[in-house]
């Protein structure tokens, strides 16, 4: 009740505000609660706190130390690469009407491929969208073209027709689905995409979007063979508008999504439409229609039905599929330029001037056009405040900018009065709609292949004949009362405090660029003669004769001064890849000579396994000689066996020579036979004393033979302790060269 009462007041005192502050007629009517609609449908967007009511309608006359914004924040985000003509015309419409400091996606940025443009245009997003510095949950996101869009309504009527959009697509969802079992609306929309009549790249996910709001006869019955004569269906990805909380769950899943390769093709278009379609065969997979509906479906479209269910059939697996998205069928938001049939679009103005009953069609939603409701409570469009009457700030004179001062001829502007039905605004026909924003994508196509397009060019723009003094308006603010008083309350009255009024941010350093500079963005002599085309020079420096020559001496030397930074840059790149290339070089002779050593070791190991082979081949040599078995088993020295041999051929003989000689007896007389058995006799005796001779020699030799078998065992210890010393010599050398 206080903030209503507070509200009030401030509106009775709404010309009291207008006249000292020219900046607080920005009236929000009343709206309902609706208690089964997202909370961003009434969120309070720019909608002051109590602390600010009370501040304005004069109840409290000293203004508390460190307010802070509590309102939400309102950000804009332009996908572009390049810093053309056409990203000079949407940040100056952009500017012109009081949109927030643009952040460029991408622009200027080192991308090798399409491939790798679309993967960071959705990777930047993200990251912008996660940086809780910079955005809240509850701040609303607009992401459009930074090439081709053109914005045509001011940032307060866009965010009206926005929460008015949703509220007839969520009492629409809640008519076709209903409630859960909670009680609660079953989906919601929160996200709004534009929507066009093609399907880029015949993407295999267009035949599951939603059916469009609009009739398809809506061109005319004869119509619908091309085309232009049906209603937008499509998504189209360059142009969406939502929370920033629901926005950063729809991007992750589209990084996912492309990272994953789940699309038909790698751009983010696909990804976005394949979401869609995704989302859509979820809801119908849970779509309460009644069964005679559900049989009309089958007998009509029944190919369809069919397929649609197998699809949504394979999405029950756990994974997200509903992130509140929607298109913008009337075009209230966003509005393609590209096949728009010939009377689509027209700029006209609302007022007695113009007779707006030509433009009707049989077919359109609205028979009637006219403005949108969200411009009734807008300040005019070419309202600025008087700076010669009205000065709250506690200086004589508010901060000051030279080439801003007040010039007569670059400042004319028609009465700050002058009502919004008294421009030419840009209206689609058949829909009724006044879009906020037009979409300029028109592609370079070749005789027969070029697709219809609306007949709308830049000059058609209701600001294009007062664009420089309008952004003059523009840049003043901040020296205004109007930034003064914004700044007085804490910032509720702003869309973004983050600042960066006149320039553009740079998403992936962070920086801020002026716009209409030579070491800014749309600097150029070139891109300034073509945004303005009125030939009053350069941007802020008008009142100089030779401007253009300054500009163009000024854009050479921030040439060279950029081509310089690049060559520096370049210079220490290079630096730094010889440097890594040094430190590699280095580490690979080190490997080397690791390696080296490591082969040395091996080598030395190979040695010394060799040294030891020969040592224990020489302890082969000299142990005792194989041994033999004899028959019985028993193992005897080759020596003895060699003996044996021997006397075994010995006793042969011996039996040869008896048998020899009992032959030869045989043959003799009895007196030779006696003869001969004497001289036997003598020989045996001879033989006997032989032989004990020998047995005494033999035992002599024994005893010498014990005797030197102990000096020589006594040798043969003393060679094997060498043989040690030698070979523990060996390995002491061996470590020590390891």
């Amino acid at each position: 009740m206080i903030g209503v009462f507070l509200t009030l007041t401030a509106m009775k005192n709404r010309e009291v505000l207008s006249l000292e502050y020219r900046t607080l007629s920005a009236q929000y009517l009343w709206r309902p609660y609706l208690p089964n609609l997202p909370s961003i449908v009434h969120s309070p967007f720019k909608n002051p706190s109590n602390t600010t009511l009370e501040i304005e309608s004069g109840i409290v006359h000293h203004v508390p130390p460190r307010l802070k914004k509590t309102t939400p924040n309102f950000h804009l985000l332009l996908p572009s690469e390049r810093e053309t003509h056409g990203f000079c015309k949407t940040t100056l419409s952009a500017m012109l009407l009081d949109y927030p400091p643009p952040t460029t996606i991408n622009l200027m940025d080192d991308l090798q491929s399409d491939t790798q443009w679309e993967l960071n245009t959705l990777n930047s997003t993200l990251n912008y969208l996660s940086n809780t510095r910079l955005v809240r949950d509850e701040d609303l996101v607009l992401i459009v073209d930074g090439q081709q869009s053109w914005f045509q309504l001011p940032s307060d009527v866009l965010i009206t027709q926005y929460k008015r959009l949703l509220e007839d697509a969520n009492w629409r969802l809640l008519a076709r689905y209903g409630f859960n079992a909670d009680g609660y609306q079953k989906f919601n929309q929160t996200i709004v995409f534009g929507a066009e009549k093609i399907c880029v790249g015949d993407d295999m996910a267009c035949r599951y979007v939603p059916h469009s709001i609009l009739p398809d006869t809506m061109y005319g019955e004869e119509h619908g063979h091309r085309i232009a004569d049906m209603p937008a269906t499509f998504i189209n990805s360059k142009m969406v508008m939502g929370p920033a909380k629901d926005l950063r769950l729809l991007y992750e899943a589209a990084l996912t999504k492309f990272m994953a390769g789940r699309t038909q093709s790698q751009t983010v278009q696909s990804v976005f439409a394949t979401i869609l379609g995704e989302q859509q065969l979820r809801r119908d997979a849970v779509d309460p229609k009644p069964a005679t509906g559900k049989l009309k479906d089958f007998f009509l479209n029944s190919k369809k039905v069919v397929s649609s269910q197998q699809a949504a059939a394979k999405l029950h697996d756990g994974t997200q599929h509903e992130f509140s998205i929607g298109l913008d069928y009337l075009h209230i938001l966003f509005q393609p330029l590209l096949y728009c049939i010939e009377d689509e679009l027209v700029a006209v103005r609302h007022d007695n001037s113009t007779d707006l009953s030509i433009h009707r069609h049989p077919g359109s939603v609205y028979q009637r056009l006219s403005l949108p409701a969200a411009l009734n409570g807008m300040h005019p469009p070419f309202w600025r405040p008087d700076l010669f009457k009205n000065n709250p700030s506690p200086n004589e004179k508010a901060a000051y900018v030279n080439p801003l001062e007040f010039e007569e001829d670059l400042d004319r502007l028609p009465s700050r009065k002058t009502s919004w039905h008294r421009v030419r605004l840009v209206q689609n026909t058949y829909t009724g709609a006044v879009p906020a924003i037009l979409l300029n994508n028109n592609p370079l196509y070749s005789g027969a292949e070029r697709p219809p397009t609306a007949n709308i060019t830049w000059e058609d723009l209701w600001f294009s004949p007062y664009k420089r003094a309008l952004l003059r308006n523009y840049f003043r603010t901040p020296q205004s009362p109007t930034g003064y008083h914004n700044s007085l309350v804490g910032g509720d009255r702003a869309w973004d405090m983050r600042g960066g009024r006149g320039g553009v941010w740079k998403a992936s350093t962070a920086t801020w660029s002026p716009w209409g500079e030579a070491d800014g963005v749309c600097g150029t002599l070139s891109q300034l003669k073509e945004v303005f085309d009125d030939g009053r020079g350069v941007w802020m420096h008008e009142k100089e004769v030779t401007n253009e020559e300054d500009r163009l001496q000024w854009e050479k030397e921030v040439s060279e001064n950029t081509r310089m930074r690049e060559e520096k840059w370049q210079k220490h790149l290079q630096e730094d890849q010889e440097e890594v290339m040094r430190k590699e070089d280095a580490e690979l002779k080190k490997n080397e000579s690791l390696e080296a050593e490591l082969k040395q070791l091996q080598a030395g190991s190979d040695q010394d396994r060799h040294a030891e082979d020969e040592v224990r081949a020489e302890d082969e040599i000299e142990e005792p000689e194989d041994e033999v078995k004899t028959d019985e088993g028993i193992e005897k020295p080759k020596d003895l066996a060699k003996f044996e041999e021997k006397d075994q051929d010995a006793d042969q003989d011996a039996i040869k020579a008896t048998k020899t000689l009992e032959d030869f007896l045989s043959s003799l007389s009895d007196e030779e036979r006696a003869e001969a058995e004497r001289q036997r006799h003598a020989a045996d005796e001879a033989v006997a004393r032989r032989k004990s001779e020998e047995e005494r020699q033999k035992k002599k030799a024994e005893t010498d033979d014990e005797s030197e078998e102990k000096m020589g065992m006594k040798d043969e210890a003393e060679k094997d302790e060498d043989k040690q010393t030698q070979t523990g010599k060996k390995k002491a050398t061996r470590r020590w060269v390891s």
